[in-house]
């Protein structure tokens, strides 16, 4: 699975440090998928953009949530619900001053259709300290 996104700073005054970045794949609870990516700075007023790929294959031990029938309605769509958690640790650039170390997390709920027929929607994610 090919997951690409794009890091965006429209502060006119402050530049982010991106010290660490995790991205894990979820799905129904379990993670099932895990990356590290490029550590970078990003000034003020740009973006960047940055694809990873999660490969191989792993048997997921489901627990108590598990929902049996949400994964037939979601086999029977070709249309499965994963979310992408990243996990940051950033540093922000004022005035040649640079802030304490913050962990923001990122949830992002995507829907990957696995048809060629389906297509994939761009998703805007949630944040929280």
């Amino acid at each position: 699975m090919a997951v690409c996104m794009t890091f965006r700073n429209p502060n006119k005054r402050l530049g982010i440090y991106y010290d660490k970045i995790e991205l894990n794949a979820v799905y129904q609870g379990v993670r099932f998928a895990s990356n590290d990516l490029t550590v970078f700075y990003l000034g003020h007023k740009t973006e960047k953009n940055f694809c990873t790929v999660f490969k191989g294959q792993q048997v997921m031990v489901f627990g108590d949530g598990y929902k049996e029938e949400s994964y037939d309605g979601e086999r029977k769509d070709e249309v499965y619900k994963i979310d992408m958690k990243l996990r940051l640790k950033i540093k922000f650039k004022a005035l040649g001053m640079k802030s304490p170390k913050l962990k923001p997390k990122f949830d992002c709920d995507l829907k990957v259709p696995m048809s060629r027929k389906g297509k994939f929607k761009r998703t805007k994610c949630d944040f929280s300290w």
